[in-house]
């Protein structure tokens, strides 16, 4: 099963209703379903690329040995943003704005 930075519904719900908004080329329902979950994947990808690709290479291992300490929280991950200046649903909420709106312009990012 693939690891999604945001959950794999919340990113479903957004895509289908980007498909809602779209004519697309799809004749069955299984090229659709196949649209949808390659859309789904670009999206998180996307997400994961806006968050973390600008990181430092000091940044990123540090962000490495918070996940590997096992009494890391939310809280820790929410400081280590902040201390590196990265709005996170900020940069989430502006990444999916793009996405849709390329999406819909012509693109399927998939």
């Amino acid at each position: 099963m693939d690891n999604y930075l945001i959950d794999r519904e919340t990113l479903g719900k957004f895509v289908d209703e980007l498909i809602k908004k779209k004519a697309l080329p799809v004749n069955t329902p299984e090229e659709l379903n196949s649209l949808r979950e390659e859309s789904i994947k670009s999206l998180d990808d996307r997400i994961g690329l806006a968050i973390f690709g600008s990181l430092t290479d000091e940044q990123n291992t540090e962000f490495n040995q918070l996940l590997d300490r096992n009494d890391a929280g939310e809280s820790d991950f929410e400081s280590f943003f902040n201390k590196i200046g990265l709005d996170v649903e900020r940069t989430i909420t502006d990444t999916m704005n793009s996405f849709g709106e390329e999406f819909l312009a012509g693109g399927q990012n998939a």
